[in-house]
């Protein structure tokens, strides 16, 4: 890949920023070299080129990976401007080019179809090529990410997402089916989460995200989650086996719609409970791209 040469000869190449960037991201060369799908030796010796161009040392070893030394936590805002540069300058050359590729969007289970064609909208109305979309569990989702099999993913915030750029785009209450509550009933007053506590809960195949949420809500509230020993596979059947009463159903609002009950509004003294769904993807050539798709789909 071309570089930057300086007045000595001496060459930065962009594969190198990435590089720092990512082992800043990771916080060690081992997790940086796997998040970049590279050898940790190509990232080493990538990083210790850079460091001889650049003067010194940008990171110091340490016993839990690697941490930026004075002078890279100095350049590091450079290092993020020259790479979002050359983002830009990727991202407009295709375009005036008409070599744009549709965007890898990747979705859990858990997103609405509504946002999956708001970003549809958002894509059709922009500059690039469209999207092309995949649906699958959160492992797998983040390991396609990793490995840049996808360009971003949508997914509910339940995990740290520690190496990756993140952006929340969209929070919704959450609505609870009590157990023994036939299908067709119409919702009631607010519900403290201590309160359902006392009964079982239904609970998802843990693939798309809401069995981490509840899950975690549970144990940040202090409450014993107790929980139905069988699992859904899908948001309609947690709906319907509340109604059979083997249990409560926790969902978000908008997927009240998989089955009849409006359910009640959870709550945690008094506040409305919310689950949080955000977008995460890499530094890149494709990063630009994504950050002008969720631009106009937040816009929208």
């Amino acid at each position: 890949m071309a570089g930057i040469t300086d007045v000595n000869g001496m060459t930065i190449k962009v594969t190198q920023l990435h590089y720092a960037r990512a082992v800043v991201d990771q916080g060690s060369f081992s997790r940086a070299a796997a998040a970049l799908g590279v050898t940790q030796p190509a990232l080493s010796t990538g990083i210790a080129a850079l460091e001889r161009v650049l003067g010194g040392p940008l990171f110091e070893r340490t016993t839990r990976g690697a941490a930026p030394t004075p002078l890279g936590t100095r350049l590091l805002p450079h290092i993020d401007r020259v790479l979002a540069a050359v983002d830009r300058l990727v991202a407009e050359a295709r375009t005036i080019g008409g070599r744009g590729e549709p965007l890898r969007m990747g979705v859990s289970p858990l997103i609405h179809p509504r946002l999956v064609a708001r970003a549809f909208e958002a894509a059709r109305h922009g500059e690039g090529a469209g999207l092309v979309l995949r649906e699958d569990n959160l492992a797998r989702l983040r390991a396609a990410l990793t490995h840049r099999e996808l360009d971003v993913i949508l997914t509910p915030a339940v995990a740290d997402p520690q190496g990756f750029r993140r952006r929340e785009i969209e929070v919704e209450p959450l609505r609870y089916v009590g157990s023994g509550l036939p299908p067709d009933a119409a919702g009631g007053p607010p519900i403290e989460l201590a309160e359902v506590a006392s009964e079982p809960q239904v609970l998802v195949t843990d693939e798309c995200g809401l069995t981490t949420f509840v899950q975690d809500l549970f144990a940040r509230g202090g409450s014993e989650l107790r929980r139905y020993p069988g699992a859904a596979h899908s948001y309609r059947n947690l709906v319907e086996w509340a109604s059979l009463g083997l249990g409560g159903a926790i969902l978000p609002e908008s997927r009240m719609d998989a089955g009849a009950s409006t359910g009640r509004p959870l709550v945690e003294h008094g506040r409305p409970i919310r689950i949080r769904y955000e977008a995460l993807w890499l530094p890149g050539p494709r990063a630009a791209a994504v950050e002008t798709l969720l631009d106009a789909l937040l816009a929208g």
